[in-house]
């Protein structure tokens, strides 16, 4: 009779940060928008520059680099908020970035590969008009196709921000 109760209970509590970053729950929509336009968001007007597919670690596996930038019109907003960063395919899966550049991405693109990552870091030096160029690599299946990345900023009043990629 106990798991009648609980079973549902942990299901609901193992499920929670999914369900509340849902906008029924959370009552902010997502804002989507198709690669190159700008786009206002949480302080800041935000543009996807490139997502870049680069040879993985094997056959089944690439490389997805994701170059983006926003300029800040609240730099206080954005120099204090927690920044994170997805990317999302046509299936739904959702990939984290990887924590260090994966070798490729240093070679071919050093200049890239030493842009900050997303977060409060990113703006703490930015001065108010100028664009903070930003880059995060994530390792994804061959065959993800339809990428797009998330960007969500913890404290806008909106819900994330999903950058479309036609060409993926």
């Amino acid at each position: 009779m106990a798991l009648v109760v609980v079973l549902p209970l942990a299901i609901v509590v193992h499920a929670w940060d999914s369900l509340r970053q849902m906008p029924f729950f959370s009552g902010k929509r997502d804002i989507i928008v198709e690669r190159g336009v700008v786009q206002p968001y949480a302080g800041g007007q935000w543009k996807l520059e490139d997502l870049k597919r680069l040879p993985g670690p094997s056959d089944d596996a690439r490389v997805v680099l994701a170059e983006f930038e926003s300029e800040p019109k609240d730099l206080a907003l954005l120099a204090q908020s927690v920044c994170r960063v997805l990317l999302v395919d046509a299936q739904g899966r959702r990939f984290e970035p990887l924590m260090l550049s994966e070798p490729i991405v240093r070679e071919m693109y050093p200049e890239v590969a030493e842009r900050p990552r997303c977060s409060s870091f990113a703006f703490a030096n930015a001065g108010n008009g100028g664009a903070v160029k930003m880059a995060e690599s994530f390792m994804v299946p061959a065959k993800a196709s339809d990428l797009s990345l998330v960007v969500e900023v913890l404290g806008a009043d909106d819900g994330a921000l999903i950058l479309k990629w036609k060409r993926s």
